[in-house]
């Protein structure tokens, strides 16, 4: 392997275990209970190389958020490929919302600890709303296009994709209580039932 490449590899791995690190320290201390000190501690890393990698606190938090937002459509895109109808693929969404909180129950601690920090919130929605919404698109897109192929009814998309999202979000309130994946599939399958049972077009709406 080039020396070039595997300096890469190495530059990568190391990122990945700061954030790894950053996102376990976040979650059991919060934000403002965080320091880069005790990051790299937990990293087991200088705090000189902790510093060489990420120069703030705040890039570090953005960089997790980035990285689990990132993950998170990606995961969701992999299903879609995979899928064989557009109800199939807005039905994909709740249900990688559930594995992917089973796997990763400190991005929804992360989050949440957001949501209850307004002005935190609001500085990393500003810098992170870019991305949001170029990942967001594509599932608008998806339910427009179920829409005009009569899938879905005509109810204002951006509303009904935003409703949606809250539900699939909300799937990490359960995990103390289901912190197993089968727990949240189960509530998945449920939020996929029940919003679209109101959301689908009934064959007498197409008469």
């Amino acid at each position: 392997m080039p020396i070039a490449e595997r300096k890469e590899r190495e530059r990568r791995a190391r990122i990945q275990l700061i954030r790894n690190a950053a996102l376990k320290t976040f979650a059991e201390n919060g934000y403002h209970g965080t320091s880069m000190e005790r990051i790299a501690e937990n990293a087991e890393l200088g705090k000189a190389t902790l510093y060489y990698y990420f120069k703030s606190k705040d890039e570090l938090l953005l960089s997790i958020l980035e990285d689990g937002i990132r993950e998170f459509f990606d995961r969701i895109e992999r299903e879609w490929e995979t899928s064989e109808s557009l109800l199939e693929q807005i039905q994909q969404i709740a249900l990688v919302g559930a594995h992917f909180f089973a796997a990763y129950p400190n991005y929804f601690k992360l989050y949440y600890y957001l949501t209850a920090h307004p002005a935190l919130n609001r500085k990393a929605m500003r810098q992170l709303q870019p991305l949001i919404q170029e990942k967001t698109r594509r599932v608008q897109e998806l339910f427009l296009q179920a829409q005009q192929r009569g899938v879905l009814k005509p109810y204002p998309t951006d509303q009904l994709v935003e409703i949606f999202g809250a539900l699939v979000m909300g799937l990490g309130q359960f995990l103390d209580r289901d912190a197993d994946a089968r727990g949240l599939r189960e509530k998945a399958q449920l939020i996929n039932q029940i919003f679209l049972n109101g959301a689908l077009m009934q064959k007498e709406d197409n008469r």
